[in-house]
């Protein structure tokens, strides 16, 4: 081989080389940006969760200063993911999403207003999940920081009870319904249910005596005084 000869096969190996090594950059440019939008979704996915949570707790515990802790977790969340992906639309989306359930939830410091009672046993059964993944995250919460250990007590055991109360709460206006539309035998059922609830849990409170003796009480009325009862006249020699 010529010495032109050599240097020029020197030339195209450094050439297949300098190739090869800004294609591994590129590779390696490109598993990065990959990661990065991977743990951006995983992030926006954990966000969707919290949000659920939140929207739950907003019509069914109404607590500012958990519903404000929570939000303030959200909002650390997507400053994190902000730093890996700036523009990532679905982080400024949350980023949005957050400035709004911050306003709702500040809006019942104003004008509270009395939590919603689940109407049909699917919204029963998502309110209580919520409620035990709440609980799962005051606990993780805890350990970052955002709540001390009274407040995490207090909230936790609030939550275990408003998921008992909200089960019974559901199923005596379910029996208060049942009752307006005349159906005695379905009132009485739903009043059962609800008072077994009660009796069978091993949680104390205050008004749990009170709830027990209320449900009773609708129960042992029910068949003293039908609404609207149409055999009133003609029983009267109408």
């Amino acid at each position: 081989m010529t010495f032109w000869g050599y240097l020029s096969s020197l030339g195209l190996i450094c050439v297949i080389l300098g190739a090869l090594y800004l294609t591994k950059l590129a590779l390696q440019q490109q598993e990065r940006e990959q990661t990065k939008k991977h743990r951006v979704r995983e992030l926006h996915s954990e966000l969707v969760d919290l949000d659920e949570i939140v929207n739950t707790l907003l019509i069914y515990d109404l607590d500012v200063e958990l519903i404000n802790s929570m939000l303030r977790y959200m909002n650390d969340k997507v400053q994190i993911g902000l730093k890996i992906l700036p523009d990532s639309e679905e982080l400024l989306l949350e980023l949005k999403d957050i400035d709004r359930l911050f306003a709702k939830s500040q809006a019942l410091l104003n004008e509270p207003k009395a939590p919603g009672i689940p109407s049909s046993d699917r919204q029963i059964f998502i309110v209580k999940r919520h409620f035990v993944r709440s609980m799962k995250l005051i606990k993780q919460l805890q350990g970052e920081g955002y709540f001390d250990d009274m407040a995490s007590s207090d909230h936790r055991s609030r939550l275990i009870r408003k998921a008992l109360l909200v089960e019974v709460d559901a199923y005596q206006l379910q029996g208060d319904n049942a009752y307006k539309s005349g159906e005695i035998s379905s009132a009485a059922n739903f009043y059962k249910h609800a008072k077994e609830l009660l009796i069978g849990s091993d949680l104390r409170f205050p008004e749990k005596t009170q709830y027990i003796k209320n449900l009773s009480k609708k129960i042992s009325g029910l068949y003293e005084t039908l609404p609207d009862d149409k055999n009133t006249d003609k029983d009267s020699g109408g």
